[in-house]
């Protein structure tokens, strides 16, 4: 039934009471037209992030199955995340019979509804009943088909499907699969609308918003992390060249113009960069902080939240005077079609631009800076360029965020809700999608947290993984006051004496270690093009 419903990979976790669902999984994946990958991965933590790398990568629904118990319970930050950032990983759990829960019978736990608020549940009836007589396809099939359209609806986002089932479990004498139509699935995405044509009643829902930037002194659109900008990305390309708003995106949007935002980050406070009035919102969470501080703290703006989904009034910014339910590709095309450019904005771009030319010509006095900006020179001098950066959701996240553009390569973080979780895990479920090199920055505390996302036999040389080993975690030195607390080495920022030789020993992967002061180029060149069957790892003590 998921292929049908555009599900082509399924990660796996060990189990028994799985066990039946993994088979069926891997002999639909081994059929000869094998409409279905099958990813194993052992640690469920590991593989709810293996999961949304593979759905970043495949801009498609992913499954993960697991067995009952606390194994359902280690998907729940994963799962978080996914929620988070609207992305449809669908978790499959096996459960035992309704009557033997709370029983004190081994690895059960009430299951439905664990994953809530972040994951609803499609809780269906056990297989069997008590005496053994199955349950009938028809039963179970409607509950299936709502759970699946929910993954490409305008409600994306995680969804849980529960199974009990009963023992015996291992009898395997189904002879075939059953066949799910085409035609019953094909609605589960509805097709775009025809190229230029607006949705009935768009023009009347932004008027007051384009009155409102034709009033400003200077409107902005404030972008926060956006993992696939496809479907709107000429619209914004049109609004910037032509100054009709002044595009201020995060690193995480994957949109050129990041560069103006990390210039806000260091020279804003010095009231060197003038501040907007009108702020058009659409993406995710932000890196930045000083921006979205100096946000809040306006005397006097109005912010216009563009937010299709039903759930909450997201004001990040204190200031939310609208918040429009459109898609935001219509929006930004409409815009881009009625906005002229706007003189405010011509005048920012230059303030903008004079100011990036005098920074252009100074080096960074932070050393983490200035090497991942010549990683990043390295990564986009290759042909072909890698296919993403992945950076922890913490130093690393800052680093790129202060030193690259915006736009080319794609950039991808843990931002949604997670702190150093998963950033390695998401990174390996990419690389196993293949399509081209990834690349991971990540610092001590993530990777060594998230080790076992190398503990796959599967991954190959497409991961290449550049860790820098601050001895602990390298962003508790950028919090204000923090140095006076005897605690802060140790407890806080969990300081330690272990390098990553044996784990690139344990995982096989090539391994070179360097420092700060001495990692050259020709170390980021072998980065980047040793041939390799494992992935490959750069560790830099700082």
């Amino acid at each position: 039934m998921l292929p049908a419903y555009g599900v082509r990979d399924v990660v796996v976790c060990p189990g028994s009471r799985n066990g039946v669902l993994v088979h069926n999984f891997y002999t639909l994946a081994t059929t000869a037209d094998a409409p279905l990958s099958v990813h194993a991965v052992t640690d469920e933590r590991s593989a709810a992030f293996v999961a949304l790398g593979l759905i970043l990568a495949r801009r498609a629904p992913v499954a993960l199955c697991v067995t009952s118990g606390s194994a359902l319970l280690g998907t729940l930050p994963g799962v978080a995340e996914a929620a988070m950032r609207r992305q449809p990983l669908l978790v499959i759990s096996a459960d035992r019979p309704a009557e033997w829960i709370g029983q004190l019978d081994g690895q059960t736990l009430v299951q439905p509804d664990a994953l809530l608020p972040y994951a609803p549940c499609c809780a269906l009836p056990c297989d069997a009943d008590a005496d053994g007589r199955p349950t009938p396809l028809e039963d179970v099939r409607p509950l299936l088909d709502a759970a699946l359209r929910r993954l490409c609806g305008p409600q994306a986002g995680p969804m849980h499907i529960n199974v009990p089932l009963r023992e015996p479990l291992f009898r395997f004498t189904t002879p075939a699969l059953p066949v799910v139509d085409q035609p019953a699935a094909a609605a589960v995405c509805p097709e775009a609308r025809p190229a230029g044509e607006a949705p009935a009643g768009l023009d009347d829902a932004i008027a007051p918003l384009v009155a409102a930037i034709a009033e400003a002194h200077l409107p902005a659109i404030v972008i926060g992390q956006c993992d696939d900008p496809t479907p709107w990305a000429d619209a914004l390309h049109a609004i910037d060249a032509d100054d009709r708003l002044l595009v201020l995106p995060e690193v995480l949007a994957n949109v050129p113009g990041a560069w103006r935002t990390a210039l806000w980050e260091r020279h804003g406070g010095e009231g060197r960069l003038p501040l907007p009035d009108v702020v058009v919102h659409i993406g995710g969470n932000m890196v930045n902080k000083h921006l979205k501080l100096a946000l809040r703290r306006a005397n006097r703006l109005s912010v216009w939240r563009i937010e299709e989904t039903a759930d909450g009034r997201p004001d990040t910014f204190s200031h939310l005077h609208t918040l429009l339910r459109q898609p935001v590709a219509d929006v930004l095309h409409a815009l881009a079609h009625c906005l002229p450019p706007h003189p405010g904005v011509r005048q920012a771009r230059q303030t903008w631009d004079a100011l990036a030319k005098g920074r252009a010509r100074k080096t960074s006095p932070d050393r983490r800076e200035d090497l991942t900006a010549r990683l990043l020179a390295w990564m986009q001098t290759m042909q072909p360029q890698p296919a993403a950066l992945h950076v922890a959701n913490s130093t690393a996240v800052r680093l790129v965020a202060a030193t690259h553009a915006g736009g080319g390569i794609l950039v991808y973080a843990n931002r949604g809700l997670n702190g150093i979780e998963g950033s390695l895990s998401v990174a390996a479920g990419y690389a196993l999608a293949g399509g081209g090199m990834s690349v991971m920055l990540i610092g001590d505390l993530s990777f060594f947290y998230d080790q076992n996302a190398l503990w796959n036999a599967d991954l190959g040389g497409n991961l290449r993984i550049l860790l820098l080993n601050d001895g602990g975690g390298a962003i508790f030195d950028r919090l204000p006051g923090l140095d006076a607390s005897p605690a802060k080495a140790r407890f806080i920022a969990g300081g330690h004496p272990y390098d990553a030789r044996h784990v690139a020993e344990t995982f096989h992967l090539p391994y070179r270690h360097t420092t700060l002061d001495e990692v050259t180029d020709e170390d980021l060149r072998w980065l980047l093009t040793v041939p390799a069957q494992r992935p490959v790892l750069l560790e830099v003590g700082c």
